[in-house]
This record gives C-alpha cells, structure tokens and sequence, in this order.
C-alpha cells in the first residue's frame, strides 16, 4: 500500500483556459482536438511519440505542423509540452504537502484516542447489584424487568488506527467525538476502513466535507454506505472546493468535457 501511494500519479490537470484560448486561437478545430488528445497522452505516459505514425494513431489522424511545435524535444529524445510538465510538478508538491499534514493530523488523532481510551480505562464505571431483601419473595419484586444482556455489555474498544478513523468520519458529518456510534455504523466503518483507501483520498474527500458543496452528506450511514462513491468524485477533480480553485480560471481536467 506504501509503494501504491508513492506511485499513483494524480488523474487530472490543470487546464488555464485563457492560456489555452490564447496558444490557440490559430488553430482549426481539428488541431485543437489533435492537441488536446496528446497533451492527455503526455499526462499520462510523460511524453508523446517521436514516430510520425504513432502520434497520428494517438490524434485520431495527421497532426499538423502548428500541434507538434507546442511540444519540444528533450534530453532524453521523447516530446513533452513543457507547460504540462511544469502543472505536474507543481501538483506532485501540492499532493506531497498535503500528505505530509495529513498524515500528522492522524497520528495526533491516534495520540489523543489512546489517551482517551486510557483515561477510560482507568476510571470505569463501577455496577451496583440491586439485591432483592431477604424477607421480599423474588416473584413480587417491585423492582422494573433487568435490561437485555446486549444494553449492559460493555461495548469493545476499537483499535487505535480504526478509533482515528472514526473521528474522522464524524468530523467530516459534523458529529461529535463522544457521540455513541451504532452496532450497524461500527459495522459499516470497519468495512471502509478494510478497503485501505490511500491517504491521498481521504485528505481530498475531508477537504470536500470542510466546503460549501450543497451536495455533501451529513450522516455518518449514509456517508459510509457511498465511501467509493465519494471517493471517486474528488478523484475525478470534477468537484469544486477540493483542494485546486475553479474561479482562477481552471476547468474540469476530464478532457472529454471539451472534445
């Protein structure tokens, strides 16, 4: 899982649309579809072909003179935009920087669960036995029927990495911390926690819950029963307020909005 996170390359770019109206005004429609098909080959693959065929194959046809000279050749003999390959640098440190504070805001969560579950620990509550009296006959106790054994069971600790993940969960619903969970939502947590979802996700789906999207869930069932769901929308980069601003002048980076 370790390798994963430092190997998954971010599924989307930046695109400055009055830097991409400008570079080309230009071109015919046809060139504009032959750029934008290979600047997502670049994305992808970091470069494009050098080989006349191949770069038609990846344009869905010939690519004019005009296309290839926004890409240059580089050291290493392979053909990239050099435009792109400064947006994923600058998006790798972004991804960096917030992996860095993500992962030492769950370790100060973890810190403080065991702390709390070690001042629990520490100061149970302690059970009285109501005792019938000894010249009372037990069938006509006044005392109410006891409680279901499940009502007085001690609930199970969880684990201290499932208990920060909890926390999470019920800040991104707006619970709070010392709110009782359900059997059925203790359940559904620990089914999300199982999937390993890369940290990187998690800061994007918290960051999404900490804006003002009007579509956000504000219960911890339902947000739990939709986790992949969720996460495959700030994945797509399709969603405002995650992390990149829309209002700079960005657009979605599925460029198959725009083809």
């Amino acid at each position: 899982m370790k390798e994963e996170k430092k190997t998954r390359k971010a599924p989307a770019f930046q695109l400055y649309t009055d830097d991409f109206l400008a570079g080309t005004l230009d071109m015919s429609q046809a060139e504009v579809g032959q750029l934008i098909r290979l600047l997502c080959h670049q994305w992808n693959r970091g470069s494009i072909p050098v080989e006349t065929e191949k770069q038609q194959r990846l344009a869905g046809g010939c690519v004019s003179v005009d296309v290839l000279a926004k890409f240059d050749e580089c050291e290493d003999g392979l053909l990239r935009n050099i435009r792109l390959e400064s947006v994923r640098t600058e998006k790798g440190k972004f991804l960096q920087s917030q992996s860095v504070k993500g992962k030492l805001s769950a370790e100060k969560r973890r810190l403080d669960a065991l702390e709390r579950q070690k001042q629990v620990n520490q100061n149970p509550t302690a059970v009285q036995p109501v005792l019938q009296p000894d010249d009372q006959p037990e069938f006509n106790s006044p005392s109410p029927s006891p409680s279901p054994k499940e009502d007085t069971k001690k609930e199970k600790a969880l684990s201290p990495d499932l208990e920060a993940f909890r926390l999470r969960i019920g800040a991104m619903v707006r619970r709070r911390h010392d709110t009782r969970w359900s059997s059925k939502e203790i359940k559904a947590l620990k089914e999300v926690f199982e999937l390993n979802t890369p940290e990187d996700d998690i800061l994007l789906v918290e960051a999404r819950y900490k804006s003002k999207d009007p579509y956000l869930r504000r219960d911890a069932m339902a947000l739990l029963n939709n986790w992949n769901g969720e996460v495959d929308k700030v994945r797509s980069g399709l969603l405002p307020g995650i992390g990149e601003s829309r209002a700079g002048g960005t657009l979605s980076a599925d460029l198959n909005d725009y083809l």
